[in-house]
């Protein structure tokens, strides 16, 4: 598909489920030192990994593995999403949204991350899709650096807070 330094960047069938859900495993970890609230990534892994392959297929959407040599070293999944927000303009409710995307620590900074986004970005833009969405927790700071480095801008930040009974 397309070509980085070191990594090529490919498709993912359906022999790469136990790879994806290594790679949700790993998501959820790193997330879960800022957000102990979420699960444990071999809880949700197998599952997760089902549920964003089923919901690429079904919404137009694409999951693509970067690998070095025959190792993956990341991946990217997005579909295509409608938002039902009636304050938004209908021209803009429909857009691709990234659900995940993971690079391998000893492959980071060297971009896998930047080009996995491009490349689903052409996938999306080829299925008519003008605008992406993607999500991070806030204290992921080197996700958050990541995609305003390629061009994504904040658009909604959502707070929480626990209150005691």
């Amino acid at each position: 598909m397309s070509t980085g330094p070191g990594f090529k960047i490919e498709p993912c069938n359906a022999a790469d489920l136990p790879l994806l859900a290594g790679f949700v495993a790993a998501i959820q970890e790193h997330e879960r030192a800022s957000v102990p609230d979420l699960r444990p990534g071999s809880e949700i892994a197998a599952s997760y990994a089902g549920t964003i392959v089923d919901t690429a297929a079904q919404k137009d959407g694409v999951i693509l593995l970067a690998k070095a040599d025959s190792a993956a070293v990341g991946f990217v999944c997005a579909w295509i999403d409608a938002d039902n927000d009636p304050l938004v303009a209908e021209q803009a409710r429909v857009h691709g949204y990234v659900s995940d995307i993971y690079v391998v620590p000893e492959w980071r900074r060297r971009g896998v991350a930047r080009d996995l986004l491009q490349a689903v970005e052409t996938h999306m833009n080829r299925h008519g899709c003008r605008r992406l969405r993607i999500a991070a927790k806030a204290g992921n700071a080197a996700a958050l650096a990541c995609y305003e480095a390629v061009g994504y801008r904040p658009y909604e930040i959502i707070f929480v807070k626990t209150v005691d009974p």
